[in-house]
């Protein structure tokens, strides 16, 4: 069963993760760098919790803010861009968010006199290990699942809103023309960069469940073809609707360790 409560969180960061996407998507901006966003929140959500003594909480909060600022000063000058040159300056900064990601190294050693390891932090190529939040406090598995898809509620209730208000009309008019947008006086980089922003926001907030789920992460972890996944949950699950994102992170997440039983026949169906 611990299993299956692993599976249905990794979903839920997922769906997260695909409404990151979907922030942006609305006013026309294809962005492959999520997941920039989702490892920079991932490390600093796990450096709160592991040497700030932080809650998760508040990790997670912070984790978004950082997303959201970091989200802020790349769209200011990258959002300037349209179409496909856009969509490759985020592939650029979120490789170069890799590399950082990768070698960054610090922290301390730990104190305690157990065998192997001691360092606390990120230590470079070798990744950040220790990040033992849920275990040092008793959560289960099926009580981190809760608490993520909760939050996934929450996220789905704002876009519910946002969906019904003048923001996403005035959104989805810059997604068909950007010209009629600024003729009519939208101004059209506000929320451009407002959309981006929030897109950062939730990328921060998947990454931090997500080294709390894994409790070892390494800058490698976060490479590109990540933000092309969470890209294709957006577009398979509709990205006209707030509803695709959801479903398409949802199916794709589930769907794959369902089949699993599955592969053991694959070499007998090759065979015959």
């Amino acid at each position: 069963m611990a299993y299956w409560f692993t599976i249905a969180t990794l979903s839920g960061i997922n769906v997260i993760l695909a409404y990151s996407v979907y922030a942006s998507f609305m006013s026309g901006q294809v962005s492959i760098g999520q997941v920039a966003y989702f490892g920079v929140g991932a490390y600093v959500a796990a450096s709160l919790t592991v040497l700030a003594g932080f809650d998760l909480a508040s990790a997670v909060i912070v984790a978004g803010l950082a997303g959201a600022l970091l989200s802020f000063l790349v769209g200011i000058p990258s959002l300037r861009l349209k179409g496909y040159h856009f969509t490759i300056a985020t592939v650029a900064f979120a490789e170069a968010v890799r590399v950082v990601l990768y070698n960054m190294r610090y922290g301390w050693p730990r104190t305690t006199e157990a065998v192997g390891d001691q360092w606390l932090g990120p230590d470079g190529p070798v990744g950040f290990r220790h990040i033992n939040y849920i275990n040092e406090h008793a959560i289960t598995t099926g009580q981190y699942a809760l608490i993520v898809w909760c939050v996934v509620a929450l996220v789905i209730a704002v876009f519910f809103v946002i969906e019904r208000s003048r923001i996403a009309r005035i959104l989805r008019t810059i997604e068909e023309d950007e010209m009629v947008a600024y003729a009519i006086g939208i101004p059209v980089a506000r929320y451009k960069v407002a959309a981006f922003a929030c897109g950062g926001f939730l990328a921060g907030v998947a990454g931090a469940f997500y080294a709390h789920l894994l409790t070892f992460i390494s800058g490698n972890d976060f490479a590109i073809n990540l933000s092309t996944i969470a890209l294709a949950y957006v577009v398979i699950g509709g990205g006209q609707t707030m509803w695709g994102p959801l479903i398409g992170a949802s199916i794709f997440t589930v769907l794959p360790e369902t089949l699993r039983p599955v592969q053991e026949f694959r070499l007998f169906l090759r065979s015959h």
